[in-house]
């Protein structure tokens, strides 16, 4: 069984997001998706409370996804390497691969143990609207032909904060969510 490994914050979880996933299954890259949602960002950036990105996960799954609390459930801060380590001695049986967007790839080079995750782990780069396909490297695989995800949740958040409209950018549930429990104001 192949997973592929949807590391982030979702915070909140938009349709960049879900498109990501169901272009991974839809062009049969993998066999399950897997949103595996850190608890501590490795570079420092604040995150919502677990609970509520947990909650508006659940939201946006459908069949063939599922939510990994490995990292949640772990002290410290969430690394990659650490994640997949832990996954592939849990279950042997699976080949585990990482998905990131084309925005992570001028940073890549900093994620812990990055060299080692290359050589034993694939991981798939997907499109990101204004970010370039590059360094790629070695043990990288360019997902160029799929369709580019468009929005962030930075942007989510600012428009909530700017009193702006978010429709369209996540999920109706996830927004009626964010409403009724009055996040990113």
């Amino acid at each position: 069984m192949q997973i592929c490994l949807f590391g982030g914050a979702f915070d909140p979880p938009h349709l960049g997001h879900q498109l990501v996933a169901k272009s991974l299954l839809g062009h049969k890259i993998c066999d399950e998706v897997w949103f595996v949602p850190l608890k501590q960002h490795p570079f420092g950036k604040e995150v919502e409370v677990n609970g509520h990105r947990v909650e508006m996960l659940k939201m946006i799954l459908e069949p063939q996804m599922r939510i990994e609390g490995f990292e949640l459930e772990h002290s410290g801060k969430s690394f990659s390497i650490d994640t997949l380590n832990t996954l592939s001695s849990r279950y042997p049986q699976i080949k585990f691969s990482w998905v990131i967007g084309s925005d992570n790839l001028l940073k890549f080079n900093r994620w812990k143990d990055f060299q080692d995750m290359l050589s034993r782990f694939t991981v798939y780069v997907y499109p990101r609207k204004g970010f370039v396909f590059e360094p790629m490297l070695d043990g990288m695989i360019k997902l160029d032909n799929f369709p580019e995800v468009t929005v962030s949740s930075t942007e989510v958040r600012a428009k909530i904060v700017a009193g702006q409209s978010i429709t369209g950018l996540v999920d109706e549930r996830v927004e009626q969510y964010i409403k009724e429990n009055g996040l990113y104001k």
